[in-house]
């Protein structure tokens, strides 16, 4: 069946690789080991020395499409657009300028969201 196209289909969800933010594309399965700034701030740190941070806000379980965009603007602002949610329905930013971490707390903060649920902190 050479020279018949691949067919493309809208079966099941695309593959998680891209939806991978770049810090985390490039250095996959390359972590060394990640430790806490502050509450809600980690820093993930790799073999090439590269650092992915993440700050995590706590969402509630159910959201509205207002609540999402605005998160989204957060995310399109500091974090090249990516944005993760956890199984625990937490909102993590994902990116690798540390200098981004006290203005997302402090839009999270703005938007009533607070920063926090990470190591042996209260989650969502």
């Amino acid at each position: 069946m050479a020279g018949i196209p691949q067919r493309e289909t809208d079966i099941g969800p695309p593959h998680y690789e891209q939806m991978l933010p770049p810090i985390i594309k490039g250095n996959y399965g390359k972590w060394k080991y990640h430790e806490s700034i502050k509450p809600g701030v980690m820093v993930h740190v790799s073999e090439t020395g590269d650092k992915a941070f993440t700050v995590r806000g706590a969402s509630p379980r159910l959201v509205g499409t207002d609540f999402i965009r605005d998160l989204n603007a957060v995310a399109d602002k500091y974090c090249g657009g990516f944005i993760r949610f956890t199984s625990r329905n937490n909102v993590e930013f994902i990116f690798d300028n540390e200098s981004n971490i006290d203005p997302i707390i402090k839009e999270l903060n703005a938007m009533g969201v607070p920063v926090g649920g990470m190591n042996n902190s209260i989650s969502n």
